[in-house]
């Protein structure tokens, strides 16, 4: 008896410990170093790596695309903030600082916001940024570019969707 209880409460410790360790959410991959939930990532000889929920990445000096289930992707600019949550299930992408580029494969493939409002989604394939003032320059992804230009507000060239950040 005393056996098949200490297994039962070891077994329930081990699902709570698995639990609290979130979902994977998305993969996320680049071509030089960035950071993850505060950790420096090299990815030198790894393709990808698993997102969980509540995760922040901060873009190096290259882009950092993130890949959802479905094959949806959001590409970070150089420099840009992100946190990878999930509501109902479904990926929530939330901007918090500079540019990114999406290739949804649906409308309701992932739920994106810059800072705490929610983006809508104007096309398959688009940009938003925030803060663009701060940053100036062009960034590639695999499907498309994005341009923004550095001044005054924040910027996305082409069709997008710009959200202006106060000034820090």
């Amino acid at each position: 008896m005393y056996r098949v209880l200490t297994a039962i409460i070891l077994t329930c410790l081990m699902g709570g410990l698995v639990f609290a360790q979130g979902t994977q959410v998305a993969t996320v991959s680049s071509s030089q170093p960035f950071t993850m939930n505060g950790a420096a990532i090299n990815p030198a000889g790894v393709p990808s790596w698993p997102v969980m929920a509540g995760a922040e990445i901060v873009a190096g000096s290259a882009p950092v695309t993130l890949t959802f289930p479905d094959g949806s992707r959001i590409s970070l600019a150089p420099g840009s903030k992100a946190r990878i949550e999930s509501q109902n299930g479904k990926p929530v992408f939330r901007l918090q600082e500079g540019e990114a580029a999406y290739d949804l494969r649906s409308a309701e493939s992932v739920i994106l916001f810059a800072l705490d409002k929610n983006v809508a989604v104007s096309g398959l394939r688009n940009t938003y940024s925030i803060g663009g003032a701060k940053k100036a320059g062009a960034f590639w992804t695999g499907r498309n570019m994005a341009l923004v230009f550095g001044g005054a507000a924040a910027a996305a060239v082409g069709i997008g969707v710009a959200a202006i950040s106060p000034s820090r």
